[in-house]
């Protein structure tokens, strides 16, 4: 009819042209039965479909129509195709999903760590600050801020919004039948407007309740709630025990709101006293700011720095040794900030697993290409006999593709099991951790991923159908099973690519097994095999005097020394490697600095008699402190080498004296100073990890009776397995008071191999990615081989 040949004319694809003359048929046929003659149904469907705008929307539609069913024809070929060969099968999609794996699993830290905004309204305004002192303590890159700091910066420095100060604390919470340990957060008003959070239950604090004495208030996470309260809605007002001290519950969390530590289980409110406001540089505090709208970093750091200057004149009796000690503030983007250790590891893992993927994709190209050669003669015929390229070429994209999905599929499930078994290597310690998860923006990277993959696979092959001779693959494939001379020259150097990034990873696995080798050789200057530690903290409404305290922990240590098996014991108010240190400007009594050279800060220690003796520490010169270094007594001190190095270079540290100031008045000014006797020096050790440069300085240690401290840790050397003291202490503190939790119970074995978790974790994932690599690689030479030789059975 006219219409078949008007469509005809005007389009070059015969097959849409028949669909659209046969819809067009079926409109007349349903105009006949309708009634119509056939003269009438013609004109009605002419009429019908003589606007052109109808006429580009059938033609739309049998587009659309057309590519679904091509699609789906080519999907069920290519599915075909892959059931026929279920070896091949089989090794790609094995090679395929561990690769996804691999790749899933790191993404997914890499974005949840690094990537993913901070989970509060506009994470990109709010900025960290810090006071450093770099030539002081020989380290400008952590540091805290005074209390003056933050009503200095709260009301002076224009471009923020919102200024709030934190720390994290330990809390005895509960009743004396039931104690336990809960870390918090002591908390300005400010803070949880700053993050804009708001409760689900109650208020947070007002600014009065920032005031000492109206400060005995607390807000409690969604989880604590219903572990003391078991979700009970008229919490509000009650009474929780901290430290001994009744706070008013006035406000609950939503669930899920974590911020900086999923650990911190409550938020109390912190005031400030007079003699706080007062004491500038004494830095015990975090501090976080929220810019204003439109206010940037370097304007930030601009108002920082001239407040600054403006408060050294201040504090005139400080400013020569701020200067020397070239102090300032750095402010950086919190985000940022929280990532900064460990942002370039997570990089070098995942350039790891890239160059994993590369390899599967490689080995899997290379078996899709001696498949692909297997098929030559059936391509070249279907060719020959006069099938489209393009519809050729689209079957062999669609199977790459398919391939790859599945993969994929498979992939995702293996991150999801790779990111629980993350665990097992410590990846709790990396900031953020609590918020890893496999999300949508890992699925929609594996599915990009899958389809970058899946074009990468089938290009050579189709490329190869596109550039296909039928009269010479016919001919070669008459001759031999053998592939020609360019296809065996691109097969071979796949294999060569995969080799040698395998070797790459390998390389890189060894150099970083090589550097943690050498961090286990480095001695931390204390023998910490059987060696049990353990904190407690005594509460000020409990024990509220210097002499309670000392009672108890003589108690307590004459206790553990009688049970089995105990060798030695004592006290500290700082263990190695257990978290945040006490670091203070000390001086050497008639040590005169040379011009422009800074004070320094060592880290302060308080010790029990025997403390030494438990952690294996040894006793370079003098003795340990005895019974009598009492309260009463002469003010002693022991120094570490370092730091007898430094303020005794020439002369003999022992008998001489050190002094600590009183105040920031007193500074510069011995007169007005507490001085100590040196009574011994011992070994430096590593507090803070192996490597880490803060010890440089050394450190001091004071008798703990003539500076008894609320909180701190029991060191227990034992010859068994020191695990099994834990519960033999737990009960000695229990006998003295039934009230205090005994917590952050850790063998020194223990606190060593978690300081390493940054460098033994990496070392040990890229180890294992290169590991896979070779695996990968062999497989792949091996699987093109058992091709290549099925290949040449006719020859053969």
């Amino acid at each position: 009819m006219g219409w078949r040949r008007y469509f005809e004319r005007n389009r070059r694809d015969e097959d849409l042209t028949r669909e659209i003359a046969s819809y067009i048929e079926h409109e007349v046929e349903e105009n006949l039965a309708r009634g119509m003659k056939v003269d009438e149904a013609r004109r009605a469907a002419q009429r019908k479909f003589g606007n052109r705008t109808v006429v580009r929307e059938a033609v739309y539609e049998m587009n659309t129509l057309t590519f679904i069913e091509s699609v789906w024809q080519d999907l069920k070929h290519a599915s075909r195709q892959l059931r026929k060969n279920k070896t091949f099968l089989v090794t790609a999609l094995t090679t395929l999903a561990l690769c996804f794996g691999a790749n899933v699993t790191i993404f997914s830290v890499v974005s949840s760590v690094i990537f993913r905004p901070l989970p509060v309204p506009e994470p990109d305004r709010i900025v960290t600050m810090w006071n450093a002192y770099p030539e002081a303590t020989g380290d400008a890159s952590v540091g805290w801020n005074s209390a003056p700091d933050f009503f200095d910066r709260r009301e002076l420095v224009g471009v923020f919004e919102e200024v709030a100060a934190y720390g994290e604390q330990g809390y005895n919470a509960g009743t004396a039948a039931e104690p336990r340990r809960v870390t918090g957060f002591a908390v300005t008003p400010s803070f949880f407007s700053l993050l804009k959070a708001t409760p689900a239950i109650g208020r947070t604090f007002t600014q009065a309740e920032g005031e000492p004495g109206r400060d005995q208030v607390v807000v409690l996470s969604h989880g604590l709630w219903q572990e003391l309260f078991g979700g009970d809605p008229g919490v509000l007002g009650h009474e929780l025990e901290l430290n001994g001290r009744s706070h008013a519950i006035v406000g609950v969390m939503p669930e899920g709101f974590t911020f900086l530590d999923p650990e911190v289980r409550l938020w109390r409110s912190l005031a400030f006293t007079p003699e706080q406001r007062q004491q500038y540089h004494n830095n015990s505090w975090r501090m976080m700011a929220r810019l204003r709208s439109g206010a940037t970093l370097a304007q930030a750091q601009a108002q920082i720095d001239a407040l600054n200057t403006r408060t050294l004149d201040r504090v005139p009796e400080l400013k020569p040794l701020l200067v020397d000690a070239r102090f300032h503030t750095p402010v950086r983007l919190l985000q940022d900030e929280l990532v900064r250790d460990i942002r370039g590891t997570l990089f070098l893992l995942w350039g790891a697993v890239t160059f994993v993927l590369l390899i599967g994709a490689v080995n899997v190209a290379n078996l899709v290409l001696v498949r692909a050669t297997a098929r030559a003669r059936e391509l070249a015929t279907r060719v020959a006999l006069g099938a489209p390229r393009r519809r050729v070429v689209g079957q062999i994209l669609t199977e790459s593709l398919l391939l790859a999905g599945l993969g994929g599929v498979l992939g995702l499930l293996l991150g999801w099991a790779g990111l629980q078994g993350l665990g097992i290597l410590g990846i709790e310690t990396l900031p953020r951790a609590s918020e890893i998860r496999l999300d949508a923006t890992a699925v929609a990277f594996t599915v990009a991923l899958a389809l970058a993959v899946g074009l990468l696979v089938g290009l050579l092959p189709a490329a190869r159908v596109l550039r296909l001779s039928a009269t010479s693959v016919l001919r070669e494939e008459g001759r031999s099973g053998t592939a020609s001379r360019g296809v065996r020259l691109v097969r071979q150097g796949l294999v060569v690519t995969q080799i040698a990034m395998a070797l790459v990873l390998l390389v890189g696995g060894g150099v970083l097994l090589a550097s943690f080798r050498q961090l286990l050789a480095i001695d931390p200057g204390f023998q910490p095999a059987g060696v049990l530690t353990a904190a407690v903290n005594l509460p000020e409404s409990t024990y509220p005097a210097e002499t309670a305290r000392r009672m108890f922990a003589d108690r307590a240590l004459a206790r553990v020394r009688a049970l089995p098996g105990v060798e030695g014991a004592g006290i500290t108010n700082d263990i190695p490697f257990g978290g945040p240190h006490s670091d203070s400007v000390i001086f050497a009594e008639g040590y005169v600095p040379r011009p422009g050279e800074s004070a320094i800060t060592a880290t302060q220690h308080v010790v029990t008699p025997g403390y030494f003796d438990a952690m294996g520490i040894r006793v370079i010169d003098g003795r340990d402190f005895d019974s009598h270094d009492v309260a009463a007594g002469r003010r002693v001190i022991i120094i570490d080498e370092r730091l007898a190095q430094r303020s005794f270079p020439k002369r003999d540290a022992l008998g001489r004296r050190m002094w600590l100031p009183s105040d920031a008045q007193g500074m510069l000014d011995p007169k007005s100073a507490q001085h100590f006797g040196i009574v011994g020096i011992v070994r430096s050790i590593q507090m803070r990890g192996v490597l880490e440069p803060q010890d440089q300085n050394g450190a001091y240690y004071f008798p703990f009776a003539q500076d008894p401290r609320q909180q701190f840790v029991f060191s227990v050397r034992t010859a068994r397995d020191p695990q099994a003291l834990a519960q033999p202490l737990r009960k000695v503190i229990a006998e003295i008071d039934a009230g205090l939790p005994v917590f952050d119970v850790r063998t020194m074995e223990e606190r060593i191999a978690r300081s390493l978790t940054d460098r033994r974790t990496p070392m040990l994932l890229t180890a294992g990615f290169g590991a896979l690599a070779l695996l990968l690689a062999a497989v792949g030479i091996y699987g093109v081989l058992a091709s290549l030789v099925q290949l040449r059975t006719r020859e053969i």
